[in-house]
């Protein structure tokens, strides 16, 4: 499959992710960057008194000019473990990247886990976790394996903005290199809900 038909796939696969997930609690955007990376992404939540459910679109890339275009959908539980300000949950991700120096592509699914803790303080605010895997029987192209593992602390400025910081390590396996580094970054950002 050519690597324009790939993206397309992608993205018709996103518009009807966003199509068919029922009413959504908030529609919104978000950027973050550091020195050599930005991720700009699109996303839809839905929250209930028990759980919470994030589909999101993103793109991202660094300075040696790699790119990796990525659709997801991660569920959350509230109140884990006896504590009310705890979540855990699910994430699945769907990607598609270009590698610059060695002209490399490849896509794959990662699967893997996600946690939060709200803090007690007047503006919300919390911490964040998340690790990812794709291994190579889910992964194809010239990727081999991809691994993204992040952490986050956000603050709710105002109502409809969140500003954050956090730090992603993101990396995959492929054909010519057995660890090629995408990110490995802190970074700064700000998500915005329209709705």
């Amino acid at each position: 499959m050519r690597p324009s038909i790939r993206i397309k796939t992608a993205v018709l696969a996103m518009g009807t992710l966003f199509a068919t997930m029922g009413q959504a609690n908030s529609l919104g955007l978000d950027l973050a960057v550091s020195d050599e990376t930005a991720n700009f992404g699109v996303f839809s939540q839905t929250e209930t008194p028990v759980d919470s459910a994030r589909y999101a679109a993103h793109y991202f890339y660094n300075e040696p000019g790699d790119r990796l275009y990525s659709v997801s959908a991660g569920v959350q539980r509230k109140g884990m473990g006896g504590t009310p300000n705890l979540e855990l949950g699910l994430k699945g991700k769907a990607f598609y990247m270009t590698q610059d120096s060695y002209d490399l592509d490849g896509y794959g699914l990662m699967l893997g886990v996600t946690g939060r803790y709200w803090l007690p303080t007047q503006a919300p605010a919390s911490v964040s976790a998340e690790f990812l895997h794709a291994p190579e029987i889910v992964t194809s192209g010239d990727a081999e394996a991809a691994t993204e593992m992040a952490v986050r602390a956000d603050l709710q400025v105002l109502p409809n903005v969140t500003g954050f910081v956090g730090f992603r390590y993101l990396t995959m396996d492929m054909n010519v290199d057995s660890d090629y580094e995408f990110d490995k970054n802190l970074h700064i950002g700000v998500e915005v809900k329209i709705n």
